[in-house]
């Protein structure tokens, strides 16, 4: 799976499968290897999750796109990233409040926490 699914997205790309390969820090005979471990295991190869994780990365994907543990190819953007490009104040109060102290952090908190009228825990 992961060799069919990496060298389909070369394809795509326009790249030739050894060019992502040495991304990772694989020289060309990883491609020979893999594809005989393919051919031997039903299409799986050995790979380390680093290295994995770099093709991926390269190929702007996911490592379970290319394990075969997901048909989403491209990285999802986590909700709150959404949520904060969405509303631009609660983009504003998140710039404005890195940094700060746990202490301060928490200050921060009970404020909004006493504008909405919530209690304190």
């Amino acid at each position: 799976m992961i060799l069919a699914r990496y060298e389909e997205l070369c394809r795509e790309r326009g790249e030739y499968p050894s060019t992502a390969c040495a991304v990772a820090g694989y020289d060309k005979s990883a491609l020979t290897n893999w594809r005989k471990q393919a051919a031997e295991n039903d299409g799986m190869c050995s790979i380390s999750s680093a290295r994995l994780r770099l093709i991926a990365q390269h190929l702007d994907t996911t490592s379970d796109y290319l394990l075969g543990l997901s048909d989403e190819r491209h990285p999802s953007t986590p909700a709150i990233i959404e949520e904060l490009t969405r509303n631009p104040r609660k983009m504003l109060l998140f710039d404005e409040t890195e940094g700060l102290s746990d202490k301060s952090m928490e200050q921060v908190i009970r404020m909004v926490r006493m504008i909405k009228g919530l209690q304190d825990d």
